[in-house]
């Protein structure tokens, strides 16, 4: 069986979602409220503790004013 979940990769992304925040002086809630998730899924994705789907890579790129291929560029 291949091994689909990629910690490296789920890490990474979180670091990155987390660097955008800050860069955009966003707090954990502000984020999560303009994406419509919840603050604690944010944090999950934030410590790389979760593997996101692309529905919710899709609202924290909106919320965040980029394009989702933009978000993706780790």
């Amino acid at each position: 069986m291949i091994k689909v979940r990629d910690e490296a990769l789920i890490k990474a992304f979180g670091e990155h979602v987390r660097k955008l925040r800050k860069e955009n002086e966003l707090t954990l809630e502000a984020l999560a409220g303009k994406a419509g998730i919840d603050a604690r899924q944010l944090s999950y994705i934030e410590l790389g503790q979760t593997n996101v789907t692309i529905s919710t890579i899709n609202v924290i790129a909106k919320a965040l004013e980029m394009s989702l291929s933009e978000l993706m560029e780790i």
